[in-house]
């Protein structure tokens, strides 16, 4: 089960990673021109940068979920990719947000797809922190 978990957290890094570079507004075109004739990305290319950090943290956790056995490292792992896949949801909604007009690809694409892995990640995290919680009572009942 570890392993399924693992390779979950793994593909929602990857989907954390890879989405925003095609979803965000930069991607198609579309930048701020100041006043003062300065071209500079909207904001969802940022919320789109910050969610390439969160999917790192989650890819590693990932892959120890996938490697290690020892049930510390497991839960750790799990608080590590439960945390990522929080700044995944976050990233786009409340800390750093996406364009305002609702019409924009970052709006229709990026933001829902941005949330789906963050809550998909969430929901693997805590299946494999209760699944290592519960490979410690086994551990423990048959060592009695």
């Amino acid at each position: 089960m570890n392993k399924f978990l693992g390779a979950v957290m793994i593909v929602m890094a990857l989907v954390l990673a890879i989405a925003p570079v095609f979803s965000d507004c930069q991607s198609q075109g579309r930048q701020l021109t100041l006043q003062d004739g300065r071209v500079v990305p909207m904001k969802c290319h940022w919320a789109g940068i910050a969610a390439v950090g969160a999917a790192v943290p989650l890819a590693l956790a990932g892959v120890y979920a996938l490697r290690n056995r020892r049930k510390e490292t497991t839960r750790l792992a799990a608080i590590v990719g439960a945390a990522s896949g929080a700044m995944g949801i976050l990233f786009p909604t409340l800390l750093i947000g996406v364009c305002g007009n609702p019409s924009m690809i970052c709006n229709l694409v990026m933001r829902p797809t941005l949330i789906a892995a963050g809550t998909l990640a969430i929901a693997a995290s805590v299946a494999l922190f209760f699944t290592a919680r519960e490979q410690a009572f086994q551990a423990a009942e048959v060592a009695a």
